[in-house]
């Protein structure tokens, strides 16, 4: 599942937002975050001292706060580390010496009485940076002027209506012209051509 990098930025702003009244609700989407996110924050900020009613964070709360929006692989224990350690040699010389494919050691693992399962011994490969990386370059052919380019949407960020006070997700079109390599930005609300 995909994670969405909370700025500092955001963090101030859903404390500024709680203590200005704001529900929990009304936070999240104001902010462009989810619920869980939000209450994970003020959840925090209330573990370190942060009132409600009170000042808002200094410095020091707000880069305590901001490192909670680390995300990514958690570190668990699995007893597959223990039962493929023993054949750790064997799996690399298989890998870079025969060159073999991860399936074929997977059977080789098998036959010779290791239980482990496939996905699991690609994690244990994977965990060492043992895989084979591809040294290829997929070029382009030459293209003439204004014939290629490319086409994305990205997020720009938030921006607060002045009549109506609602916070608002702001993206971009981005074109990039293959030959020149000229790049156009055109801020739109939304992701429709």
């Amino acid at each position: 599942m995909a994670y969405k990098k909370v700025l500092r930025v955001e963090v101030l702003e859903v404390i500024r937002s709680r203590q200005a009244g704001s529900s929990q609700h009304q936070t999240a989407d104001g902010n462009g975050l989810s619920r869980a996110t939000v209450l994970k924050y003020l959840a925090a900020a209330k573990a370190e001292g942060i009132a409600q009613e009170g000042p808002a964070p200094n410095n020091e709360q707000l880069n305590w706060l901001a490192d909670l929006r680390q995300a990514g692989p958690r570190i668990v224990e699995t007893p597959v580390e223990d039962s493929l350690a023993p054949w750790a040699d064997q799996v690399y010389q298989w890998l870079t010496g025969d060159r073999l494919l991860l399936t074929h050691i997977h059977e080789l693992l098998l036959v010779r009485g290791s239980t482990v399962s496939y996905s699991s011994l690609r994690r244990f490969i994977v965990k060492r940076n043992w895989g084979r990386r591809s040294v290829r370059t997929v070029r382009m052919t030459d293209t003439a002027p204004g014939e290629v380019a490319e086409v994305d949407f990205g997020r720009l960020g938030m921006i607060t209506n002045q009549a109506t006070g609602k916070r608002k997700v702001v993206r971009a079109l981005i074109i990039v012209m293959s030959y020149s390599r000229h790049c156009f930005v055109w801020p739109t609300h939304g992701q429709k051509l």
